[in-house]
């Protein structure tokens, strides 16, 4: 009796086992299949991601390049299907916000794929939606490999003021945008001279690196004799004298120089001397409104001024140094000064100084000549005296990098690097002097040919194209003057910008004719913050939002 409760007993209990392992061997099975399909799931979403980082970077890079809303996500869909390897192919962009979204400065992107389920199938579940977002921002570099031997010179300006006659400076007001304006006292003191008004321009650079300083207003850019304020005796036969522009570049056409005089006819018509000529014909326009075009001179330097040296009227002198021009090259960093009144202004005239502020996609003539940060547009450099802060002084600090360490170098640097892209790293903030010398002629063209190597995209064809890779554009370092010297200048760079040079540019003379661009450049070194003025940008990715 006892031996069959034991028997009963164990035919229970394997009844029970064999329950229990069906149970567990469910469960198992379940863990597996669950284990499997999110395994797969997480691979399906990391190829994802790859597509969607991809896809962001894309979009965002033509959001640079200023395509629309609809470009971009056009743009960003082609790269995410392009980059969906498997198990992530045949995905899908979500088009909306807030998934995806377009925005001011960021491209967000979000990609899914139904991933399908193996296992889960025993359960009803056929497959497992799988999403990925990115989100890629515009920032901007402060480092950069790769620039040509130029620089274009700027001024970011800590004050600007204005001198008249030679007295004390009086500061104007920064209206932004590069504007300064003031309301300034002139004499009233009748004379044949213009009074002389010089303008100066101090940039940022009151310290240096290693945080002494010669200029604690910062580096003055001047302008001797930028205006003059004509004040004219009542008895004169002439009530004004004006130019339709004070301010002009070099070789730009002409201005319109008008002379009102008190009687009308060919007795009344002024003859003036302008550039060491005297042959100018004026036309009488109204009753005793004369006027006359003058050519813009061609210049080589910076800057250069040009007075209207003497007005006459009926074989009488009526004034000397009358009015000024000045002539610019296309990259001075003074662009315009201007008077409300020139001529008789009765004790105090507004003053309007505005400072160069670059255009994209506007072509520039430009020019490099010998001769330093003196002369010339782009200023030429020296690569082999780059030095990173605190260290700028030359010779006290040695340069940063021996250009001999490049496998390709070879002398002189200047042409070295107009053939090839310049090896090392530049950041804002390092020093680097101009070269002296004259580097123009057929060794440029030369140089600037094997870089180009056949290329000859125009910078239409290359907007036509969808902005494809290009030989023909160089990044060049914006620079501020960090001292008055003459020769070798210290130069600091406060920026970068990415230029497109056209293929009729006259290389044998160093005429370079092209446009800057805003353009993204690969680099480690960059700043959520855009510098002041010209800019290369990148493209990052950032933590969705």
């Amino acid at each position: 009796m006892i031996a069959m409760s034991v028997r009963t007993r164990m035919r229970d209990d394997a009844g029970a086992s064999a329950t229990i392992v069906a149970i567990t061997l469910s469960l198992l099975l379940i863990i597996a299949a669950f284990a499997v399909d999110v395994g797969y799931a997480y691979a399906v979403r990391r190829q994802l991601q790859s597509a969607a980082d991809a896809a962001a970077l894309a979009g965002c890079r033509e959001l640079i390049a200023g395509a629309s809303d609809a470009r971009v996500l056009e743009v960003a869909a082609d790269y995410a299907s392009r980059n969906a390897t498997e198990p992530a192919d045949g995905l899908t962009m979500r088009t909306q916000p807030p998934d995806t979204v377009v925005g001011p400065d960021f491209v967000q992107v979000t990609v899914e794929k139904r991933a399908s389920a193996f296992f889960s199938r025993i359960m009803g579940r056929q497959d497992i939606p799988v999403t990925a977002t990115a989100r890629a921002k515009v920032a901007y570099l402060t480092g950069l490999r790769g620039v040509v031997p130029w620089s274009v010179p700027v001024i970011h300006a800590s004050r600007v003021a204005v001198k008249v006659a030679g007295g004390t400076e009086i500061a104007l007001s920064d209206q932004g945008g590069g504007v300064w304006r003031g309301v300034i006292p002139v004499p009233t003191a009748p004379q044949t001279t213009g009074y002389r008004v010089d303008v100066i321009a101090y940039n940022d650079q009151t310290a240096y690196p290693d945080g002494t300083s010669e200029y604690p207003n910062g580096v003055p850019e001047t302008v001797e004799g930028a205006a003059r304020v004509l004040v004219l005796p009542a008895t004169a036969p002439v009530t004004d004298v004006s130019l339709d522009r004070c301010v002009a570049v070099s070789g730009s056409g002409s201005v319109t120089l008008t002379v009102r005089t008190t009687g009308t006819g060919k007795n009344y018509e002024p003859s003036v001397r302008f550039d060491g000529k005297s042959n100018w014909k004026f036309t009488e326009v109204s009753p005793g409104v004369w006027r006359t075009a003058l050519p813009v001179p061609a210049i080589e330097k910076t800057h250069k001024v040009y007075a209207i040296e003497k007005i006459e009227v009926a074989n009488k002198t009526v004034a000397t140094d009358a009015l000024a021009l000045v002539v610019r090259r296309p990259t001075y960093p003074i662009a315009d000064v201007a008077l409300d009144d020139y001529t008789n202004p009765g004790g105090a005239v507004q003053v309007t100084v505005t400072l160069l502020d670059y255009q994209y996609g506007v072509q520039y003539p430009l020019k490099v000549v010998g001769g330093g940060a003196e002369v010339g547009n782009f200023c030429a450099l020296d690569l082999a005296t780059i030095k990173h802060p605190p260290n700028w002084r030359n010779p006290q600090h040695p340069s940063e990098y021996d250009l001999r360490t490049d496998p390709q170098f070879k002398t002189p640097a200047y042409y070295c690097y107009l053939e090839k892209p310049f090896p090392f790293v530049i950041h804002i903030g390092d020093t680097i002097w101009t070269e002296t010398g004259n580097l123009s002629g057929p060794q440029t063209a030369s140089a600037l040919d094997k870089r180009f190597a056949g290329d000859s995209l125009t910078f239409a064809q290359w907007e036509a194209l969808g902005r494809p890779p290009t030989r023909r554009i160089v990044y060049v370092p914006v620079v501020e003057k960090m001292q008055l010297v003459s020769g070798q200048t210290p130069m600091r760079v406060v920026s970068f910008a990415a230029f497109f040079i056209e293929p009729g540019s006259d290389l044998k003379k160093d005429v370079i004719i092209g446009r800057f661009i805003e353009y993204a450049s690969p680099s480690d070194a960059v700043s959520d913050t855009p510098p002041d003025g010209l800019y290369v940008e990148t493209v990052r990715l950032v933590t969705p939002e």
